[in-house]
């Protein structure tokens, strides 16, 4: 189940967001079953310690886990006797961690079938990592924690917008999301507009227009030089010509603000 929704979620943020779920098992489970289990045998704790981090280091965690139970039920099964020599099962994992044979014949003592019954029928949990797609030609991730405030931005809000549900209200995206996004963002507006409400409070024209918006709404002081009441100034489609001079003055920076651009652009 939460591989489906780890490759969902890395679906909605367009393959962002890299969702990883089997190689972060939750190890203080299996580490409390452990030091059960070798309650008595003075097993010392690096050597559980060691025990856990072949399990959380390996390719696949949990087929570790699997391996380390036949290792213990092995060990559980074994009977030892004083009139044949000890000839102990091999137990690779645990041989690797440092148990000498007097610590796995310890085990051997103590473990009981019911034991490893015990430990084989323990729920493991599972924990999500996440990575950000950094979108080189080498396709590398990075920690999602290691992005930046606009990387995680931008692939969240694609995670909202790729979403079906209830009307979806966002205040000034365009503080955290890099501009070089903005593009990407907008043509998932469009694809967003046909499955839910898009609400949003922005200076950014490129939101507002490539964006398409159906309504715009402008909002001003009542009073200019009190700054404490505001009203709704205009309102309309970007086609009024309010609305576009608004937008134009707000958010261009004015008119010959906009043409000087254009200049210097060469459009």
């Amino acid at each position: 189940m939460l591989d489906n929704q780890a490759t969902q979620f890395t679906t909605l943020s367009n393959g962002i967001i890299k969702a990883e779920v089997t190689k972060n098992i939750n190890i203080e489970i299996i580490r409390e079953q452990i030091i059960n289990s070798f309650s008595g045998s003075r097993i010392n704790r690096d050597k559980i310690d060691s025990i856990c981090e072949a399990i959380t280091k390996s390719e696949s965690p949990l087929e570790t886990w699997k391996t380390l139970l036949e290792e213990l039920r092995s060990l559980a099964e074994y009977k030892i006797s004083d009139d044949k020599p000890i000839q102990l099962p091999e137990t690779k994992i645990l041989s690797d961690a440092g148990l000498n044979e007097g610590n796995r014949q310890k085990a051997a003592e103590l473990l009981k079938p019911e034991n490893w019954l015990s430990m084989m029928t323990q729920e493991i949990d599972f924990e999500p990592s996440f990575y950000y797609s950094t979108g080189n030609a080498m396709e590398d991730t990075i920690p999602f924690s290691e992005a930046s405030a606009g990387q995680q931005a931008t692939a969240l809000l694609s995670v909202l917008l790729n979403q079906e549900g209830i009307p979806l209200l966002i205040d000034q995206p365009e503080d955290d999301i890099d501009n070089r996004a903005i593009n990407d963002i907008t043509q998932n507006i469009w694809a967003a507009k046909n499955k839910r409400q898009l609400i949003f409070t922005s200076h950014n024209a490129n939101l507002v227009v490539n964006g398409d918006a159906e309504l715009v709404v402008c909002c001003d002081y009542k009073e200019s030089s009190q700054q404490t009441q505001g009203e709704i100034k205009y309102e309309g489609s970007i086609d009024n010509t309010e609305i576009k001079n608004e937008i134009t003055l707000i958010m261009e920076g004015g008119e010959k603000a906009f043409i000087l651009r254009k200049e210097k652009y060469g459009f």
